[in-house]
């Protein structure tokens, strides 16, 4: 087995924020990671009323002027008005207005699809209590990112203007900082307009604005609500002039959670972080914009349990499955089928981290149904162009996105659950994943943020099982064992790049020091301090990780032989410099690596490092997939040395891999049997 180990580069240590395109609030992000994003939830809670996610920033920054005045009421509906439709994305024909319900009657002569993310009553349950209490100083900084200090007596309050509706604008004003004294602001007016948030779409510049002028009343000084005067600064627009998606406050306070809380958490990559720069811009649509509330809602209601934020999570979750299972339903989506897989995408995540709400077995988990859905979606729309055949068609970076996103999670999730049945298409099974593939070598050798490793890399980990079922099916295959040859030699040559590490082209990456001789020189207890080499690491770690998958369950190869405790001691090194929380820290880290490490080890060390691992990252006080999977790996831990024969050393394998035994096909039919569900690897 060659345990050749390639490498991947790191580029300058100047970080680009993920949100360099936005400017979403009065002071601009931050460079540096460790300053948490800003926004603001006002509940209807009055302890938690006035507790916001603060940014610290170096230097103080100028605060824009609103000068609205209310538009005029909207006629209510009549009772047998018809829901519109949610509407397809498109640039050339925004979303104007939103419908309050979506409604599906079906098509007659089809058949009815249903969605995996219907259920009967909220989808949040209530919480007396807070599920998770922040830390003394506000910040958390691990899978998502603020800065949220509990009310103290010396704090400085933001004084809101009463609103009579949830729909109407709530204006504070805000502190200003010492070191501008000359600045001086003034509230002028006492009678709050009714205002909706407006977001934009394209060039995700969100800002103020009220409706266009000839839908306005005319302007008077009683209307007049905030008139702030800042000397020697001009007046600047609304922060969101010029914007498309309709929002009203709440809606608004929650999409900004996830653009400047949950976004940053899930990729150190600017360029591939699709959450924010693919999904985020979609907010136009709907659904997908109902589905990025729940989702955002869930996790401020866990640190504030406000009723009215509980109510909205409900409300926008279901007003997102309806639209996904018309979406479903809709014979011209399945022709293209973007609205719908993103929409796949985020309902899945709603049920990936609301672990207290997965279903247990017989049934199967929604979020994986989801992806399912999602990945015969992709299928049906494959335009069947891979890379080896045209290396100049250009795609789109929104369909990339969904092809890893939906190919991790199935992949991945493939590693433990039994293999396809003896009965199952060859070629079909083989081509499945094939849409992974787009674009040329260079493309798909790319490290993408949605994974935190190359698409290429994905695909190998999908032969890999692929092979495995077929050996099951025809053990005496001679097919097979050449293919384990050549995914052998495509792991040890793989060579995985970025654009913002040190290697700027995927050429170059063969011309610098392989990443894990740089890692078998660090030192013990010393920690990486840098997002290229967090990147570079974390990819590393995966392709170790395919690695002893391959020589585990394809090759058959012991846990404890020589082969898979070599990798297993790099793994361990890569695992051991890596940070568990802090700015460097996203949900990009190497989950499932971490996990076989724990669970196929056979060394007292290499046990300790994943276990440090999970320990740590489950200290930080935010919702994830790492505690359910961290305790069903020790419950594994329990039963896997007398239950998985380990053979004793020295063993003779056999030559031919169909000879050998299968002892990767018992540990999943353990794991199956004893697990309440299907464990979550993302």
């Amino acid at each position: 087995m060659n345990t050749t180990i390639p490498n991947t580069n790191t580029v300058d240590n100047s970080y680009k924020s993920i949100i360099d395109d936005l400017s979403y609030y009065p002071t601009p992000l931050s460079p540096i990671r460790d300053s948490m994003s800003p926004s603001r939830l006002i509940t209807d809670d009055p302890n938690t009323a006035d507790m916001s996610w603060t940014l610290d920033l170096s230097a103080p920054q100028s605060v824009p002027f609103l000068h609205l005045t209310p538009p005029p009421q909207q006629q209510s509906l009549p009772p047998n008005h018809q829901a519109l439709e949610p509407r397809r994305l498109s640039h050339s024909s925004p979303v104007t207005s939103l419908p309050s319900i979506v409604e599906y009657h079906g098509s007659n002569g089809q058949e009815f699809v249903v969605s995996p993310f219907t259920i009967a009553g909220d989808r949040l349950i209530m919480s007396a209590v807070p599920s998770f209490t922040r830390p003394h100083n506000g910040q958390v900084n691990g899978y998502i990112k603020f800065h949220w200090p509990s009310r103290t007596p010396s704090r400085q309050h933001s004084v809101s203007v009463p609103s009579s509706s949830e729909n109407k604008m709530e204006l504070a004003t805000q502190s200003r900082r010492a070191s501008h004294p000359s600045r001086k602001m003034s509230v002028l007016g006492t009678t709050p307009p009714t205002e909706t948030a407006i977001v934009s779409n394209v060039s995700m510049d969100t800002t103020w604005t009220a409706k266009p002028s000839s839908e306005r009343s005319p302007v008077s000084s009683n209307n007049l609500l905030f008139q702030m005067t800042n000397t020697g600064v001009p007046r600047m627009l609304p922060p969101q002039f010029g914007s498309q998606a309709k929002m009203d406050h709440v809606s608004r306070r929650l999409f900004e959670f996830y653009i400047k809380n949950w976004c940053p958490g899930r990729s150190l990559l600017d360029k591939t972080n699709l959450w924010l720069k693919d999904l985020a811009p979609m907010c136009e649509n709907y659904g997908i914009s109902c589905a990025i509330e729940s989702l955002a809602g869930i996790y401020v209601y866990d640190y504030s349990p406000s009723e009215r934020v509980r109510v909205r999570v409900n409300q926008q979750y279901a007003q997102a499955d309806k639209c996904f299972t018309k979406l479903l339903n809709s014979p011209g989506e399945a022709r293209e089928g973007t609205e719908v897989i993103t929409m796949a995408i985020l309902l899945s995540m709603i049920d990936i981290i609301l672990t207290e709400r997965r279903r247990k077995k017989p049934y199967k988990p929604r979020w994986l149904e989801g992806f399912k859905r999602a990945e015969s979606l992709l299928r049906q729309t494959d335009p069947g162009v891979r890379y080896w055949k045209d290396k100049n068609i250009q795609y789109d970076r929104l369909r990339i996105s969904q092809c890893v996103m939906v190919g991790r999670a199935v992949i991945l999730t493939q590693a433990m659950t039994p293999l396809p049945p003896p009965t199952m298409d060859p070629e079909a099974e083989a081509s499945r994943f094939s849409w992974l593939l787009y674009g040329t070598e260079r493309d798909v050798s790319e490290i993408h943020g949605g994974c935190g490793f190359s698409q290429k890399l994905l695909h190998i980990m999908s032969q890999i099982t692929y092979c495995a079922a077929r050996l099951q099916q025809e053990p005496g295959s001679t097919l097979v064992p050449i293919t384990a040859r050549f995914l052998d030699r495509q792991l040890s040559s793989i060579r995985q790049w970025s654009h913002e590490t040190r290697s700027e082209t995927q050429g170059s990456v063969e011309r610098h020091a392989q990443t894990i001789d740089w890692v078998r020189q660090k030192l013990a207890g010393e920690v990486i301090d840098s997002s290229q080499d967090m990147t570079d690491l974390t990819a590393e770690a995966w392709r170790i990780a395919v690695v002893i998958y391959f020589q585990c369950r394809l090759l058959r190869l012991p846990r404890n032989h020589p082969d898979v405790i070599a990798n297993l001691s790099d793994l361990t090194k890569c695992i051991r410099i890596m940070p568990t929380s802090g700015s460097h820290f996203t949900a990009q880290a190497p989950l499932l690596p971490v996990f076989l490490l724990g669970m196929l080890a056979t060394h007292h060390d290499h046990k300790n490092v994943a276990q440090n691992w999970f320990e740590q990252v489950v200290q930080t006080p935010a919702r994830s997939s790492v505690p359910p999977l961290y305790q069903a790996l020790q419950r594994i831990w329990g039963w896997i040395d007398e239950e998985v024969e380990l053979p004793h050393e020295p063993t003779i394998i056999p030559e031919h891999i169909g000879s050998r035994y299968s002892w990767w096909e018992q540990l999943v039919a353990k794991v199956t049997e004893k697990e309440e569900e299907i464990l979550c690897l993302t």
